[in-house]
């Protein structure tokens, strides 16, 4: 009996077919560990494929945030920039506005100065080197109790306000401090303006003067209590005699010299402090001239040697101004 072949259709005896078979089988095996392979490498390969677009939009989303995260780290530079350089411009402003206010009263800034108390405090003290100054806390009133030899001739109070006006509170607050201290005088500091008001006023029982002339004020005012006190007056004779002060000095028979005085003053410190800064520059110049002729000198002595020497010559360098030092005190 014979076996039909499954590869050719022939007939084969039943040996010959079993081996065919066989081989059929193994063939068969071997073709199907390759597909299983195939698929294996084409699974491999496509995993491989989707790791690297994974990888490559995670690298363009890192990208995407880093440069997000530079572009907000240059607009945070750029805008921290522009707020300094913004309240630098404003500080500049604000300076420049005090100045032009203050050319527009013909004050000075160390006049400005006195409507501060600190300053203030220190004036009198230098002005006044036998009175009690003292400065009633952070911010307070600033008190000048007057001597006479060991006594105590009466006391004068001030406040000061740096303002652009003259407020009615700061008159208000100025005589309550009058009489809860105890003072003969009250005098509100004050580089404020209003209207009518030229520098020097009286309301409430109170002084209203510009820095410009509360030193001189002051020395008025002081006068009266030691003299007061030469006098052995008693308090309501005292009150009376402040008040007569107060009605003589806002007088235009002593208003007017005053400010004709302080104005005279203000003039003649501008004066000094423009011949000042003209002497200083002067100076500078002067000193720099002298050092560019030692320069010079060094450098031709310097060139006379090498030249001896069988050198070249070296070039004339500019000099380095060094700063005009201060003569010691």
């Amino acid at each position: 009996m014979g076996y039909k072949c499954p590869l050719c259709g022939s007939t084969l005896p039943a040996g010959h077919y079993h081996r065919v078979l066989k081989i059929q089988e193994k063939a068969e095996k071997a073709q199907k560990g390759n597909l299983e392979r195939i698929k294996k490498q084409v699974l491999a390969a496509q995993a491989a494929a989707a790791t690297a677009k994974r990888k490559e939009r995670e690298a363009r989303a890192n990208a995407k945030a880093q440069a997000e995260a530079a572009r907000k780290q240059a607009v945070d530079r750029e805008r921290r920039k522009s707020a300094v350089n913004n309240k630098r411009l404003m500080a500049r402003i604000k300076k420049l506005e005090e100045e032009r206010k203050m050319h527009q009263k013909h004050t000075s800034p160390q006049e400005l100065g006195l409507a501060d108390e600190g300053i203030l405090v220190t004036k009198l003290r230098a002005e006044f080197p036998e009175d009690r100054i003292e400065r009633a806390g952070k911010g307070g009133d600033v008190l000048d109790y007057a001597m006479f030899g060991k006594e105590q001739a009466g006391c004068i109070v001030y406040e000061c306000k740096r303002t652009d006006r003259i407020a009615s509170s700061h008159v208000d607050q100025t005589a309550l401090a009058k009489k809860t201290r105890g003072a003969d005088y009250a005098i509100l500091v004050t580089s404020g303006t209003r209207r009518r008001f030229s520098g020097l006023d009286q309301e409430s029982g109170i002084f209203i003067v510009a820095p410009s002339g509360v030193l001189t004020l002051a020395r008025l005012c002081r006068e009266s209590l030691i003299t007061m006190a030469k006098r052995r007056l008693d308090n309501l004779a005292r009150v009376a005699a402040a008040k007569r002060l107060m009605d003589f000095v806002t007088s235009p028979a002593c208003k007017t010299p005053l400010q004709e005085a302080i104005s005279q003053s203000e003039r003649a410190q501008e004066n000094l402090v423009r011949e000042m800064r003209q002497h200083a520059n002067d100076w500078k110049a002067r000193h720099q001239i002298y050092q560019t002729i030692n320069c010079d000198i060094t450098h031709i002595q310097k060139n006379i040697a090498r030249v001896l020497a069988n050198e070249e010559p070296l070039k004339l360098e500019k000099p380095a101004f060094e700063p005009l030092s201060q003569p010691l005190k």
